[in-house]
Formats: structure tokens, C-alpha cells, sequence
């Protein structure tokens, strides 16, 4: 599934790809499947390189009702048009997948450990 982000988070490519998003650099992301039109609001949590390739964590955002399930993480890969529009792309090579989720569980844990979390 191909599918195009319809509003921009305020952080730059840099922030992104490189350092992940910190906790001031949270964002909403609304993306369209271009194959059938339909929008999704995503939260942002983590975007990082692997292999040359740039990838974002999201989870499904509704606001709290307290009538949703838990949330689902999504790892996309992302690239960056030359008009600037962020493009996401379902992964589906279970290899890479597996990748890019070890890597995310690797810096969450990380994080969380500097944070003072237990997992």
C-alpha cells in the first residue's frame, strides 16, 4: 500500500531519519491510501535508518473514549519526494519487517532503561 501524509509534523527529514522524534517532536499524521482514498490518523513515536532505508513508528490514533482497543504499532518505510511530500510504504518482506521491529524494540528499550522504566 502505497499512501501519501496529507499534513507535515513540524520536525525536519533530519530530526527524523537520524535521531528518531523525541517527546516535543510528537506528531499527528494523517495519511490517505492512494490506491482507495481512505485517511488515517496515526501518532508518530520513532522513525530511524536501517540499510540505507528510513522507517516511521505509528499506532492508530482515536481520541479516548474509552471505547477503543489497545493500540497497534505500524512500521512503514518512508521516503521523501522532491516536492518535499513524505510517501509511506507498507513493508512487505517479513525479513525486513522483522529488522526494522527488532531495531524499534531495541531503542525503546534503550530509552525506556535511560528513563527509568521497566519493561
Amino acid at each position: 500500500m502505497k499512501t501519501t501524509q496529507t499534513r507535515k509534523s513540524k520536525s525536519d527529514r533530519k530530526s527524523q531519519t537520524s535521531l528518531g522524534l523525541n517527546k516535543a517532536d510528537d506528531a499527528l499524521a494523517v495519511i490517505r491510501d492512494a490506491s482507495n482514498g481512505k485517511e488515517y490518523f496515526l501518532s508518530i513515536i520513532d522513525s530511524f535508518s536501517l540499510s540505507g532505508r528510513d522507517y516511521v513508528v505509528m499506532y492508530n490514533y482515536e481520541p479516548d473514549d474509552g471505547n477503543h482497543a489497545d493500540p497497534e504499532l505500524v512500521i512503514m518505510r518512508t521516503e521523501f519526494a522532491r516536492t518535499g511530500d513524505q510517501h509511506f510504504f507498507s513493508i512487505k518482506d517479513r525479513h525486513e519487517l522483522d529488522n526494522a521491529f527488532n531495531l524499534f524494540m531495541s531503542r525503546f528499550s534503550s530509552s525506556a532503561t535511560k528513563e527509568g522504566f521497566r519493561l
